[in-house]
């Protein structure tokens, strides 16, 4: 719940580059990052289309970078496998990099080799509740800045979870916001421990919609007065035929929303909202 509360103070965060001369400018991005590390690049890429920012969450290097691109390796832990493979690969083919993270063998890397780095504060909490630092650094490497009034949600939150308990959430939106919905998803997963799916109009129109019921599913629509019109059609039609709950508002308080409301879906459900044992044990197994 603490978390929570001082979330909106993570985008007071004024990220500093260390080894600042050393970064290469770049209009070409590439974040490769796992899980809660990459949310800021998908949710950037939202606010700001105009940017070419493509997400990496695999091992290697993606297929299209060259030597005129800037690689941004994104773990808030600083020891996910997947991005120190990427950063082994990038040393040794030469490729422009930063590195954003609070701690771990990236940033010890960082600082022998003397690469560009922004060390994130905090480490002690879930990369998942610490995107609004992460949102930040990225941000500052972009060179672009946000500037949304931001509420609080917790009374909504309550009140979503209230209505959603016993079901599978699916998140749907526009395209426009299929990150803010895969936000949400995520935060059904790990705190509510919760399955949950995402996905957006029109796609689903075209296949989802065929194994949809009413027992098993509750809905929640993304609305942006940004939408397409016929997107907006969609799901006014949507909502005719399904209960759902409706929300809109900008980036950040939707995913503050989310956070509560997976929150007090977690109390419902009786489960701790921040361990996640199942990913660790799944770690520590891949690491024998």
């Amino acid at each position: 719940m603490e978390i929570i509360k001082n979330f909106k103070n993570q985008f007071k965060y004024e990220p500093v580059i260390k080894n600042r001369d050393k970064l290469k400018k770049s209009k070409d991005f590439f974040v490769v990052g796992m899980g809660g590390s990459h949310l800021s690049a998908d949710i950037i890429k939202d606010i700001f289309p105009e940017l070419n920012i493509t997400v990496h969450s695999d091992y290697g290097l993606p297929n299209k970078i060259n030597k005129k691109s800037l690689l941004i390796l994104s773990s808030f832990s600083g020891n996910t496998e997947e991005v120190l493979d990427s950063l082994k690969i990038a040393l040794k083919e030469k490729i422009s990099l930063v590195i954003i993270s609070s701690g771990g063998k990236l940033i010890d890397i960082a600082k022998a080799r003397e690469l560009p780095y922004i060390e994130l504060p905090d480490k002690s909490l879930p990369p998942r509740m610490a995107l609004g630092y992460s949102i930040k650094a990225l941000l500052k490497i972009v060179n672009k800045k946000i500037d949304f009034e931001i509420k609080d949600q917790e009374s909504a939150g309550k009140e979503i979870a209230k209505k959603i308990k016993g079901t599978i959430p699916l998140i749907y939106s526009s395209n426009k916001n299929k990150s803010i919905g895969y936000i949400w998803k995520i935060n059904f997963n790990e705190n509510s421990k919760n399955p949950a799916f995402n996905n957006v109009f029109p796609e689903l129109n075209h296949n989802e919609v065929e194994g949809i019921n009413k027992k098993d599913f509750s809905f929640i629509l993304i609305e942006d007065q940004k939408d397409h019109p016929r997107i907006k059609l969609r799901m006014e039609i949507f909502k005719k035929k399904y209960k759902t709950i409706t929300v809109k508002d900008n980036p950040i308080n939707l995913i503050i929303l989310s956070l509560w409301t997976s929150y007090y879906l977690a109390l419902e459900n009786k489960v701790d909202p921040i361990e996640v044992r199942k990913i660790e044990k799944l770690k520590k197994e891949l690491s024998q």
